[in-house]
């Protein structure tokens, strides 16, 4: 009975996987779409002077679009059956673009300094437990997928 619960639920899993993919390939597309029309509208100003505000947007549409595709990734993974060390450096790539993503689109003028150290802090463990992978991947340590 336990195993037969354990394989519908495998099953639900894996519809609620699908479902999200085809919702995040949804913002993927949103994403790219606008981060290009951006680009399109400042490539064919008249000025090819860009203002730090309109880069600050371009790349925060860029890094949205990336996040986004890092995160389909790591569903598709999902729907595929794959547990693991791979999701779990994948959602560490995916926090470590949010907190750059964060840091590039922050107005420094009108934040808090515990906030600043609330992503400082954030940027060291991620890239703590980051590098403990890839040392854990180097050495052989980790089980494979």
């Amino acid at each position: 009975m336990t195993e037969k619960i354990g394989k519908l639920f495998e099953h639900f899993a894996t519809l609620v996987a699908l479902a999200l993919l085809v919702g995040v390939a949804a913002v993927i597309v949103i994403a790219t779409a606008s981060f290009l029309r951006l680009t399109a509208e400042v490539a064919i100003q008249d000025s090819w002077q860009v203002s730090y505000t309109t880069l600050q947007q371009l790349f925060d549409l860029l890094l949205g679009a990336v996040i986004a595709l890092e995160l389909a990734h790591s569903v598709k993974l999902m729907v595929e059956g794959h547990r693991g060390y791979a999701q779990v450096r994948i959602v560490l790539v995916i926090g470590i673009l949010a907190v750059v993503r964060k840091l590039i689109v922050i107005e420094l003028e009108t934040v808090s300094g515990f906030l600043l150290l609330g992503l400082a802090a954030a940027v060291i463990a991620l890239g703590a437990i980051f590098g403990m992978l890839l040392w854990l991947d180097r050495t052989g340590d980790l089980p494979k997928d």
